[in-house]
Formats: structure tokens, C-alpha cells, sequence
């Protein structure tokens, strides 16, 4: 298999739906919100982070389960319920909208990868790995070390720039 293609968009404003009130759920409201999407979570239950999302006005939480239709004004949606038969459904649902869908389990079923993410200035670094668990396991070290080195990494990159500026000169034109 191929690896994934990175593609970056703009979540800024755009409706996002979250299918799930875990800690997976949970973990991506955080990076979608992150880049400013507008996230709605549906679930009859949530968990604590959510619930404080929730209390915060952060999101927009629906108390109940998935029914057909409710990814219709999305721009993205994950499926991140505990039940495979209806994150199939959530799938199924996006796909035939044309909306890309993030689907936990069985990842399969998803049209894009959830990345892990480091951002800082005005840089995103996006990490993915495959499918399988110990997969999962090394992306999250990979990023974390990569936010352990940001600052230094590019701080490093800002002092190599300078260089290159006066040794070149500035661009004319």
C-alpha cells in the first residue's frame, strides 16, 4: 500500500461533525478546534473533556445518536462512536455527500487519516503512519518529540534563513 497523501485545508469556520463522546472523539474536537473549525458532537454520552467543551461553549453537543442525515451540512465529519455498524453508516452517509469522513474504527472505511499535529509560528507538521496499532504507538512519540524540538529546530531554521539572506542578498523583483 501507498503511503498517504498529505493534503492540507482550511477548517477555519467550517462546520465540523463529531460522531462519539470518548477520549478519541474528544482528542480530535481538540485538534479540529485547534484550527478553528466550527465542531458540533453528537453522542448520548460524553466524556469529561467534552462535557467541559461542552460547559465552555466550545462546541455544539447534540445528546443523542446518529441519524441519517445529520452530516449534511458538514465540511468534515469523524466517525468516532464504539460501534462499528454505525461508523460504517456515518461512512456511507459521507461518501455519497462527498464529505471527506475520518472513520476510528474500521479505519478502512474513512476517506483521510486523522495526523497527528505540531504546530507552532505559522508551521503545521502533520505525522501519519498506517493502520495498524503499533503504527499509532510510533507516530505519537514521533510527534512528540518533534513539539519536544520545535522551538530549537526552528530556531535553528530562522538562523540558517539570516545566513543565506546575507550571504545571497535580498530577492529583487
Amino acid at each position: 500500500m501507498a503511503p498517504a497523501f498529505p493534503l492540507y485545508i482550511d477548517l477555519e469556520g467550517n462546520n465540523c461533525t463529531v460522531f462519539g463522546g470518548g477520549r478519541t472523539a474528544a482528542s480530535r474536537v481538540s485538534t479540529l478546534l485547534a484550527f478553528g473549525a466550527k465542531v458540533t458532537v453528537i453522542s448520548p454520552e460524553l466524556c469529561e473533556e467534552l462535557r467541559r467543551l461542552d460547559l465552555e461553549k466550545r462546541i455544539r453537543y447534540i445528546p443523542r445518536r446518529y441519524y441519517r442525515g445529520d452530516c449534511t451540512s458538514s465540511y468534515l465529519c469523524v466517525a468516532a462512536t464504539n460501534n462499528e455498524t454505525v461508523n460504517i453508516a456515518i461512512s456511507d452517509e459521507c461518501k455519497a455527500k462527498a464529505i471527506a469522513v475520518n472513520v476510528i474504527s474500521p479505519a478502512a472505511f474513512g476517506t483521510f487519516r486523522f495526523p497527528a499535529v505540531v504546530t507552532g509560528e505559522e508551521i503545521t507538521i502533520s505525522i501519519s503512519g498506517g493502520e495498524r496499532r503499533e503504527d499509532e504507538a510510533i507516530v505519537d512519540l514521533m510527534r512528540a518529540e518533534i513539539a519536544r524540538r520545535f522551538p530549537e529546530l526552528y530556531a535553528e531554521v530562522l538562523r540558517q534563513k539570516e545566513a543565506l539572506l546575507q550571504e545571497t542578498g535580498p530577492k529583487k523583483g
